[in-house]
């Protein structure tokens, strides 16, 4: 028997990768990888495969343009990166909603600068109406413009809520407010669409 030759063999499967199918993970697990230098760029386009298109979903209902939701999701996913190892919340999910509502909040204040986001921001329907990606009958369409006439603050919690499946409970986290005055927001926003889609109907 060759010793030495029983040695490499050992060595080389010692140093041998070992593979891990990151789509089976869960996201607590995913985040255990961000801190480990052989598989963090794995365990990041994991990431972004999960959950791109629901945060841009969510980027795309608060800022309605195509092209400035594309934009802002891009800086979003640059932040993500650049934050991987404060990543310590088994919260995953909430944590990046809470930097996608960040980027989205501060996108609109240097883009909109005159806008008032504590009233509602109809204006913003007019985006609408040029949307290559909406139909302009389509009840998309309308549900979308009704959406403008809320506020900022309605439109992020309703989002959050009603498309993205937050909890009340981790909207008020995330926002850094009550969860009493997160379901008062919450039915606010409801009956103010209620009214508009009816008015848009």
């Amino acid at each position: 028997m060759n010793v030495t030759k029983l040695k490499v063999k050992s060595e080389k499967m010692q140093k041998a990768e070992v593979s891990i199918n990151f789509q089976r993970l869960d996201d607590f697990q995913i985040i255990s990888y961000f801190s480990k230098a052989e598989h963090v760029e794995s365990a990041f386009r994991e990431l972004i495969r999960r959950f791109q298109l629901p945060l841009y979903n969510h980027v795309r209902s608060m800022v309605v343009s195509h092209t400035a939701a594309d934009e802002v999701i891009q800086n979003v996913f640059v932040k993500i990166w650049e934050g991987l190892n404060s990543f310590r919340s088994e919260n995953l999910k909430a944590d990046l909603y809470r930097i996608s509502s960040n980027e989205t909040i501060g996108y609109l204040r240097k883009k909109f600068p005159q806008i008032d986001f504590d009233e509602a921001q109809p204006e913003f329907a007019d985006f609408l109406n040029s949307d290559e990606y909406l139909l302009n009958s389509s009840e998309e369409l309308k549900f979308q413009k009704a959406m403008c006439y809320l506020t900022y603050k309605q439109k992020l919690v309703f989002t959050l809520n009603y498309f993205d499946g937050l909890s009340f409970d981790e909207i008020a986290e995330l926002t850094q407010t009550t969860e009493t005055s997160i379901v008062a927001t919450y039915q606010h926003a409801v009956k103010k669409l209620e009214i508009y889609i009816k008015v848009l109907g």
